[in-house]
């Protein structure tokens, strides 16, 4: 795995490159408080494929911006623009977003439909709401992981540390977290809205993911999407939440790779 870095609008960004000579590229973008990192393990399990898995602005090795606004939707759009830039040209070109990056991607797709030959979103639906105040109440810094771990834990209630255990990380004055809260918080606010004119733009092969258990893409949202393009693909994981590739990966990578076969069968 490669480490990279790439500028988009005054700010150096990460991704990871798993080094595979081909011009089939799956782009992974994580959602809120992730990092690139939590998809090593699906991309060491994915071969014929390059795979790009950038960190997102303000989070894991990427700069965070200095003013709150430039955590709008334009910002990703544009973030991904100039990644796709660095990588050069592809054969076929997928997306796959989670959450906050399930909009990102759907929203380039529609936007450049010539570009994008699939879409993947995972647990994300055509209506968003959701407030992320919380990121702030974080203890940063701690003064051991087990007290930024406990401080999560108190914030959220339920245990959420071991997705978040990637971002942490020992700094001079204690234990912090690599993203940073007001931009999360930032991102969210911008996001939040009603997409249905531009989900239903999209014209490439899509597969929707779905936690069963999920806290953000409710039933009746998940519904409207698959009434809205009826001719994606649609799978529900019955024992996830909102994090699909973390919660159950053997079934995530089954999922994707019956959708990457289409073009490579």
């Amino acid at each position: 795995m490669e480490q990279h870095y790439f500028d988009s609008n005054d700010l150096q960004l990460a991704y990871l490159d798993n080094g595979a000579e081909s011009d089939y590229v799956l782009v992974l973008m994580h959602g809120l408080f992730a990092r690139a990192s939590l998809y090593k393990p699906f991309m060491e399990r994915t071969a014929d494929w390059r795979i790009i898995a950038p960190d997102l602005r303000g989070h894991g090795k990427s700069e965070h911006a200095a003013e709150l606004n430039s955590y709008d939707r334009n910002a990703y759009l544009q973030d991904l623009e100039a990644l796709l830039e660095e990588i050069g040209e592809t054969k076929r070109l997928i997306l796959l977003g989670h959450s906050l990056s399930g909009v990102t991607a759907y929203q380039f797709a529609a936007k450049y439909p010539d570009r994008v030959d699939g879409l993947i979103i995972e647990d994300m639906g055509h209506k968003v709401s959701g407030e992320l105040t919380y990121a702030l109440e974080f203890e940063q810094p701690a003064n051991t992981l087990a007290a930024l771990s406990h401080s999560i834990e108190q914030v959220q209630n339920e245990n959420h540390f071991l997705y978040y255990a990637e971002s942490a990380y020992e700094a001079n004055d204690g234990w912090r977290l690599c993203f940073h809260p007001q931009g999360i918080k930032a991102s969210q606010d911008y996001m939040n809205g009603d997409y249905t004119d531009t989900y239903q733009k999209v014209t490439c092969p899509t597969l929707l993911m779905r936690g069963a258990h999920s806290p953000i893409l409710s039933e009746d949202v998940w519904e409207e999407m698959k009434q809205l393009r009826p001719e994606a693909e649609a799978e529900q994981f019955d024992t996830c939440g909102h994090s699909i590739h973390f919660e159950d990966l053997d079934s995530f990578t089954r999922s994707v790779h019956q959708f990457l076969r289409k073009w490579k069968a």
